[in-house]
């Protein structure tokens, strides 16, 4: 007949206790009384029951650790109705540290060096549905109990050997409260682990000293030829605290990773990684904590209302996974996720956007979009904000050819740029497309070096503009050019490209207050020495205005030609053609 929890209890009172194989159905259970105790029967002297733990604390003899009885604790476990008890844990206290057959054959006496008091052995008899389960269980284990500061009780570890190296662990599902932090330097082989506050910044100390940590698992790896010692430790550390900035942390827990192989001035083999969940803004994720940075790092599982607040013209798009970052100092976070159907920004069509929600402390929330946008065979970095009009976005790069921005825009806005800028290489470029309430408008600066004819060379500064609207698309180029070199004086004059994106020509103009000669005017255009106006008189009235007008080479093979004319107040002109 089946034993119930009323019988144990009953059977207890005595102060004795006495289990037969025969009282328990399952194989396994009936199995462990004559392959592990010996013997049919197992009796409990000076036997107490808990009935809140289902444990009873007491004396019995297993024979293959010898005749005298020897303390153990057997915790039963009751089958769904809560009923009737199926099975039980024995954990019975060792007289040696050599164990011997049936038991795992260790000497666990190297253990002592980590602060172990006494080897236990532990017997599983409980009943497994699992097939699997049942081949892969360790019906006997050993396993050794440490004392520990401010622990009214031993701890137990379960123990095992392989190369001469041991592994000793312990799980603890409702938590096991220690007094502090710094206790974690009491579990085996965690001299100096106390060193994990030193890990936390100093605005949260205050926080630690308050908190009552609770161990969840700890695995410690020690080899006793060179004394190495490596493990893990999972601690709770709260079940909520509260940040500045508007944030919240809760089950805040501690992964502790340590290795004495890396100690250097005390225990510098030493990690802390923490994990929680955090609130912010109303916005909630898993996350990972950094220190002493004091980031947080995760990912949203449904950023839906985020998007729904902050760019509801987004969802229909689609998101897929959304990443988090949060500065704890501050409250600040980043939401960035891609967007699983593009998102067609002021009529440009850009690959891999992500879409990036920036927020928190004192901050509003702001919606920003990145992606890449291919230009001539070159994929650049696109950002897009929004605006009161809509998406509008914005590229920066280090040099792209003209011709390929012209040739972007022909196809993204209608229109081309002037072609009499298309042997350009714009350095140091940035340029943004953005609607308008009338269309749109695509807007480009850069700067260049100019390649004009019989070698000359100049610098500019361009702008360029295309905007859009009801009528065709109206085309503007200007600039500032920079003529002369190092050792000649420096003429910056007024750039305006022709309008029509087909022209081939442009203009610079100078003028000033004060004028200049001749020979002045000519000299950024002419070789140092040899000038054809050197040793002329100064005939002319000073020069208060000059134009260039510079026209591109032909596809027909016309070459390219720079015109020069200077105007006086006398309405004297002076010109000079340079050609290739």
């Amino acid at each position: 007949m089946p034993l119930s929890v009323e019988e144990i209890t009953e059977r207890a009172r005595n102060g004795s206790l006495r289990l037969a194989a025969e009282e328990f159905t399952d194989p396994a259970v009936r199995g462990a009384f004559s392959a592990y105790l010996g013997s049919p029967e197992l009796n409990f002297s000076d036997a107490e029951f808990i009935a809140e733990s289902m444990t009873v604390r007491g004396r019995c003899v297993v024979p293959a650790l010898g005749p005298e009885p020897r303390p153990a604790v057997a915790e039963f476990l009751a089958d769904t109705s809560g009923r009737a008890v199926v099975g039980f844990v024995l954990v019975v206290d060792a007289p040696k540290w050599r164990l011997s057959e049936p038991f795992p054959a260790h000497d666990l006496s190297p253990l002592q060096a980590l602060g172990a008091q006494s080897p236990v052995v532990v017997l599983d008899a409980t009943p497994r549905t699992d097939k699997t389960a049942e081949q892969e269980r360790t019906p006997v284990v050993a396993g050794a109990r440490w004392e520990l500061p401010g622990l009214d009780e031993p701890v137990l570890f379960l123990a095992s050997e392989h190369e001469g190296a041991f592994t000793v662990s312990a799980r603890f599902p409702d938590g096991l409260t220690l007094p502090s932090l710094r206790y974690v330097a009491d579990l085996p082989g965690c001299t100096g682990a106390d060193a994990v506050t030193d890990h936390f910044p100093t605005e949260w100390q205050g926080l630690l000293a308050s908190a009552l940590p609770a161990l969840r698992e700890v695995t410690v790896s020690y080899t006793p030829g060179d004394g190495r010692v490596t493990g893990e430790l999972d601690v709770g550390l709260a079940d909520e605290w509260p940040l500045p900035a508007g944030v919240t942390l809760s089950q805040v827990r501690a992964r502790i990773a340590l290795d004495s192989a890396a100690r250097q001035n005390g225990w510098g083999g030493l990690s802390v990684e923490l994990s929680a969940r955090l609130s912010v803004g109303g916005l909630e994720s898993a996350v990972t904590v950094d220190l002493p940075a004091l980031t947080a790092h995760g990912e949203i599982a449904d950023g839906s209302g985020l998007f729904e607040h902050a760019a509801p013209d987004l969802g229909k798009n689609g998101l897929g996974r959304l990443s988090f970052l949060c500065d704890l100092r501050e409250g600040a976070f980043v939401v960035a996720g891609e967007l699983l159907s593009p998102l067609e920004i002021a009529g440009v069509r850009i690959e891999e956007q992500t879409v990036l929600v920036s927020g928190g402390g004192d901050r509003e929330l702001e919606v920003a979009l990145a992606g890449t946008l291919v230009v001539g065979g070159t994929r650049i970095g696109v950002k897009a904000a929004r605006s009161a009009q809509g998406w509008g976005l914005t590229v920066e790069a280090d040099r792209i050819a003209f011709r390929d921005i012209s040739a972007w825009t022909e196809q993204a806005m209608g229109s081309g740029l002037p072609a009499s800028l298309a042997e350009l290489t714009l350095r140091e470029l940035c340029f943004e497309v953005v609607p308008t309430p009338s269309g749109r408008l695509f807007a480009t600066a850069g700067s260049a070096e100019f390649p004009l004819p019989a070698g000359l060379r100049a610098r500019a500064r361009l702008t360029a503009r295309i905007s859009t609207g009801d009528g065709p698309p109206d085309v503007e180029a200007t600039g500032s050019l920079l003529l002369g070199g190092p050792e000649s004086s420096l003429m910056e004059l007024d750039l305006v490209a022709d309008k029509d994106p087909g022209a081939t020509s442009w203009t610079a103009t100078w003028a000033a207050q004060e004028g200049i000669t001749l020979g002045e005017a000519l000299a950024p255009l002419l070789p140092a020495t040899g000038s054809p106006t050197a040793g002329l008189p100064n005939l002319l009235p000073a020069v208060e205005k000059i134009s260039l007008r510079y026209t591109a080479p032909t596809a027909a093979g016309a070459a390219a030609s720079l015109v020069l004319t200077t105007d006086t107040r006398q309405q004297a002109r002076a010109v000079l053609v340079v050609t290739d």
